[in-house]
């Protein structure tokens, strides 16, 4: 650790500043000698207590690499799906019926049989765009529609490398976790838009008041955090008196391993929402008998990653913990309707309160093409499970007119409302710093959780 630190950005508002242990924590990761420029505060920023790293925070190397700087459960992240859907036409009737048949689909932790053979899940690995062209019929546009159309760039294109650095303890699980949830935060929600921003960026992205849009959060699943686990455990072992957040040289036979496994993880969960996203379109059109029926995908991001990209002409590995990737349109120029709005992020607020889908403005060019991920935590789990209970939570979701449907485990106490920070305050400070600008505002009519 060094005593040099780099500059520390806080892309916030004065109201949501972190308190003083995520800024200490804050300051020992500024302090690590690898960091190319300044640490990235964003204005979901809070502390979990399992990470070194305080979530809500963008940083940059030149030839290492930081494992645990992110989260273990890489790319989880989230998409956006648009509908022509008119909300006040839903019955409770469509909603019981549709929640119930992606209880059915969606499994929460485990496929009861292998969703994938081993030779599909190395496939994904490698080349998930391909798989899921030849498995969904997905076409150009939705890909186009994905951070990096899926794939990464981890310093190869040779597929069976980058299926090969994955850990067998973790690519055996992949057969029985894609198309599955997860627990914890993760969500499918529906979502009524009930107020347009900005009506020319709404009017391209297909957002029309009153209409459906699907949000569904979720990630790599057991494959990534295997993966992950297994490169941080060994670098636990080499130095087991090292600093919490150690690194890993590119240029070494662990860090090009390393990189190439976070890649192909990465690839595993765009694959994962895909296939769920897949389930979703089928089960909405048989509840609501419409086989026509389009649920075009809005966007697709991370927002656990390490990848290595372009950042002011400098070519850098860009790890963000909690932050997903955020294009201004400047740097959508290949995309006829992105270089006019910006790419699409999400800022989910919590089950029980409103959302936004805003797009990237230019500002966040200097948080290394970085936005936050959401409202960001107010309680951290544990502090939120001691302070509600699951009645507290059933109770306020029914007050608020929004059906909750459950798998039946896991704390949703742990998830209260409550824990979370006020999204339009913090969507209001994004706006303030030109980090992303707000199109539409959704609220949750029904939400699918642990």
């Amino acid at each position: 650790m060094s005593d040099r630190a780099a500059p520390i950005r806080y892309y916030l508002t004065p109201e949501l500043m972190p308190d003083p242990a995520t800024v200490a924590e804050l300051e020992r990761l500024a302090r690590l000698p690898e960091l190319a420029h300044h640490v990235a505060v964003l204005p979901d920023i809070h502390r979990k207590a399992r990470n070194p790293s305080p979530t809500g925070t963008v940083v940059a190397t030149r030839d290492v690499l930081l494992p645990r700087a992110v989260d273990t459960g890489i790319n989880c992240g989230i998409r956006m799906l648009g509908s022509s859907i008119d909300v006040a036409d839903l019955e409770p009737l469509h909603l019981d019926r549709l929640f119930g048949a992606l209880r059915q689909a969606v499994p929460l932790a485990e496929q009861p049989g292998e969703a994938l053979s081993r030779a599909e899940v190395t496939e994904i690995l490698g080349d998930p765009g391909g798989f899921c062209r030849r498995r969904f019929g997905v076409g150009d546009a939705e890909l186009g529609r994905i951070e990096d159309g899926g794939r990464f760039d981890c310093g190869t294109e040779d597929v069976a490398a980058i299926a090969a650095s994955v850990p067998e303890r973790a690519a055996r699980r992949g057969p029985r976790c894609f198309g599955t949830l997860g627990g914890g935060n993760h969500f499918l929600e529906l979502q009524e838009v009930v107020e347009i921003l900005e009506p020319e960026a709404a009017r391209l992205l297909g957002l029309e008041r009153g209409k459906a849009v699907f949000m569904l959060h979720t990630g790599s699943r057991a494959l990534g955090s295997k993966t992950m686990r297994h490169f941080v455990e060994r670098l636990a072992l080499a130095a087991p008196e090292g600093p919490p957040i150690q690194p890993l040289r590119f240029e070494s036979e662990e860090g090009t391993s390393f990189a190439r496994a976070v890649a192909a993880a990465s690839h595993f969960g765009f694959a994962n929402r895909i296939a769920i996203s897949e389930a979703l379109r089928a089960a909405v059109r048989d509840a609501l008998a419409d086989p026509s029926l389009e649920l075009p995908l809005i966007y697709d991001c991370g927002h656990v990653s390490i990848k290595r990209e372009t950042w002011n002409g400098e070519r850098l590995w860009v790890h963000r913990h909690g932050a997903s990737r955020a294009l201004p349109p400047s740097r959508c120029d290949s995309d006829p309707v992105l270089s006019r709005t910006g790419q699409p992020v999400p800022i989910p607020g919590s089950m029980g309160h409103d959302s936004f889908i805003a797009v990237a403005a230019e500002g966040a060019i200097d948080a290394y093409c970085s936005v936050n991920h959401g409202a960001g935590r107010r309680l951290d789990k544990p502090e939120a499970a001691a302070l509600f209970t699951a009645a507290m939570i059933e109770h306020e979701m029914r007050g608020r007119d929004i059906r909750l449907y459950r798998y039946g485990s896991g704390d949703i106490a742990e998830q209260a409302p409550g824990a979370f920070k006020d999204v339009s305050q913090v969507m209001r400070a994004m706006q303030l710093l030109s980090l992303a600008r707000p199109v539409a505002r959704v609220r949750p009519v029904a939400v699918l959780k642990a």
